[in-house]
C-alpha cells in the first residue's frame, strides 16, 4: 500500500513539474544554452517556457511539439525550422527570420510577431489570427501592419 502511494506521489510531481527539455537531447540544449547555437538540432518535445532565449541560432532545427510559452526570441534565427505543433502561445518573435519554417498545426495565441520575417513559411491565416502582426513579413512576402 505504502508503495502505492509513493508511486502516485512520484508520478504526480513528474506530471505537475515537467522537466526541462523532457524530450529533448539534453546534449544539444545544453549546447544551445552555452553557445546560443544549435545548427539542425532535434529539440523535439523540448519544454522550454518562459525562457529568454534572444540572439539565438537554430537554422534548421526540429522543434515539433516543443512547448516555448512565454519565451522571447528576439532578434533570433529559426530559417528552415520546423514547429509542427508547437504551442508558441505568448512568444516575443520580434526582428526574428523564420524563413521557409514549417509551423504546421503550431498554436499561435498572443504570439508577437513584429517585423519577424515568415517569407516562404509553412502558416496559414487562421494560425496568425491570433498573433500581433506589426511589419511582419508574410509567407507571399507581402508586409502585415495589421496590430500596429
Amino acid at each position: 500500500m505504502k508503495y502505492r502511494v509513493f508511486l502516485a506521489i512520484a508520478l504526480l510531481i513528474l506530471f505537475l513539474f515537467p522537466l526541462p527539455a523532457w524530450a529533448a537531447n539534453q546534449n544539444q540544449i545544453v549546447k544551445l544554452q552555452n553557445t546560443r547555437r544549435c545548427q539542425s538540432c532535434d529539440l523535439t518535445g523540448a519544454y522550454l517556457p518562459i525562457k529568454k532565449l534572444d540572439y539565438i541560432y537554430l537554422l534548421d532545427a526540429d522543434l515539433s511539439n516543443a512547448n516555448l510559452t512565454g519565451a522571447s526570441m528576439i532578434f533570433s534565427n529559426l530559417s528552415r525550422a520546423t514547429l509542427t505543433g508547437a504551442n508558441l502561445k505568448y512568444v516575443n518573435f520580434q526582428h526574428t527570420k523564420m524563413l521557409l519554417t514549417n509551423f504546421d498545426n503550431a498554436i499561435f495565441d498572443q504570439t508577437n510577431l513584429t517585423e519577424a520575417d515568415l517569407t516562404s513559411s509553412n502558416i496559414s491565416e487562421s494560425q496568425l489570427a491570433k498573433a500581433k502582426l506589426c511589419k511582419t513579413t508574410l509567407p507571399n512576402g507581402l508586409i502585415s501592419n495589421r496590430d500596429c
